[in-house]
């Protein structure tokens, strides 16, 4: 499971991701659960089955001609369905996934976002300007500084978690990686892109010794 926080403003794209990918609720891995794709001036973002999310990144950066991610967006659906009907049954049984979709669309000079969800067999949803959280934040804590202010909802977010029971607990950790799209000033049409790791929560090294521990033995 993942946590996504992000903004979609007039102004660019924001968002924050951890990367603790978890078997069963034990820590397995850390990854980037976000893949830039400057050719469509976008980031695409996994939450869910991380395998499915791969196989999407690996489909769109070899395999789809398009210019932005709206133009993406006409063929997401049908090809995620493509890439969802490629797992087997035990993949696809063994979770959901949700595809995430941002960037600059040219034509209409603006910033976008879409989801597509497995739950809702990949159908296109366009998100609307403004924060969003997932899993659900309900406190108080103000978004408005990025990241800084992102990372604080993001270990709330965790602590709010971690009281919860392994069937409905969303697994949070490792690190907090903060991803940004503006214009790019004097290049019209195309995206500035920043990275960083914003975070690393108290955990990581128990985190990382656990992973070595649950590797596979061979």
């Amino acid at each position: 499971m993942t946590v996504l926080n992000f903004a979609i403003t007039q102004d660019g794209v924001f968002v924050v991701m951890d990367t603790l990918v978890t078997c069963d609720g034990d820590p397995a891995f850390f990854t980037s659960k976000a893949t830039p794709v400057p050719h469509l001036n976008g980031l695409i973002c996994g939450t869910g089955f991380q395998r499915f999310f791969h196989l999407w990144s690996l489909r769109v950066l070899g395999g789809i001609v398009a210019f932005d991610i709206s133009h993406l967006d006409q063929y997401a659906t049908e090809n995620l369905r493509e890439v969802w009907g490629e797992l087997s049954d035990e993949e696809r049984q063994a979770g959901t996934s949700t595809i995430y979709h941002f960037g600059y669309d040219r034509g209409d000079d603006e910033f976008v976002g879409y989801a597509y969800r497995s739950t809702n067999n990949f159908e296109s949803e366009q998100l609307p300007f403004g924060i969003a959280t997932k899993p659900p934040y309900r406190g108080d804590l103000p978004l408005l500084g990025f990241p800084d202010d992102f990372v604080e909802v993001c270990r709330a977010q965790r602590a709010e978690q971690d009281q919860l029971g392994p069937e409905d607990r969303v697994y949070i950790g490792g690190q907090i990686t903060a991803y940004t799209m503006q214009r790019n000033q004097g290049r019209e049409g195309t995206v500035w892109y920043g990275i960083e790791t914003a975070h690393e929560f108290d955990d990581f090294d128990d985190m990382y010794s656990d992973c070595l521990d649950n590797l596979p033995q061979d």
